[in-house]
C-alpha cells in the first residue's frame, strides 16, 4: 500500500517538447509500487498548454479547477472542445490530444493513465490470456 497527501508533493516544471506554462505532481507511479497505472496532477497557467500528444496508453482526466480547451482530431480534422471544472474525460489509446488553458485562471486536472508496460505486446498477450507465463 502507498499513501501520499497531494499537498506534500511538489509541483515540478513539465519540460516536454511543446509544453508551455505546465507544472505537474507525480502522485502514483512505478516508484510507488504501481505497475498498471499512474496518477498525476497538472497545473496549467493561463495561456499554458500540454504537448499535442498521442500514445498507446489510455487516460481518464478529471478537471478539478478552471476551464480551457481540449484539442483533438476528428477524422483527421482538428477539433476544439471546451472543458471546465467537474468534467471527466476519457482519452482512448492512440487518440491525439492537447490541453490548453484558455481561461483567465489556472487550469488543474488529475490524470489517471495506464502504465507503458501494459501496452508492450508480450505483456498484452499474458494479460489477455493468450500466453501462459
Amino acid at each position: 500500500m502507498y499513501i501520499v497527501n497531494m499537498e506534500a508533493v511538489e509541483f515540478k516544471e513539465y519540460l516536454e517538447r511543446g509544453a508551455r506554462g505546465v507544472k505537474r505532481k507525480i502522485l502514483v507511479d512505478d516508484s510507488s509500487g504501481s505497475k498498471r497505472f499512474y496518477l498525476r496532477y497538472y497545473r496549467l497557467e493561463p495561456g499554458g498548454q500540454t504537448p499535442f500528444d498521442i500514445h498507446d496508453y489510455e487516460h481518464i482526466v478529471v478537471i478539478t479547477k478552471g476551464r480551457g480547451s481540449l484539442l483533438t482530431m476528428n477524422n483527421g480534422v482538428p477539433s476544439m472542445k471546451g472543458i471546465k471544472e467537474g468534467d471527466v474525460i476519457f482519452i482512448a489509446s492512440r487518440e491525439p490530444h492537447q490541453f490548453i488553458n484558455t481561461g483567465g485562471s489556472e487550469l488543474e486536472f488529475l490524470c489517471f493513465r495506464g502504465a507503458e508496460i501494459l501496452y508492450r505486446e508480450d505483456v498484452k498477450r499474458i494479460i489477455e490470456g493468450g500466453d501462459k507465463a
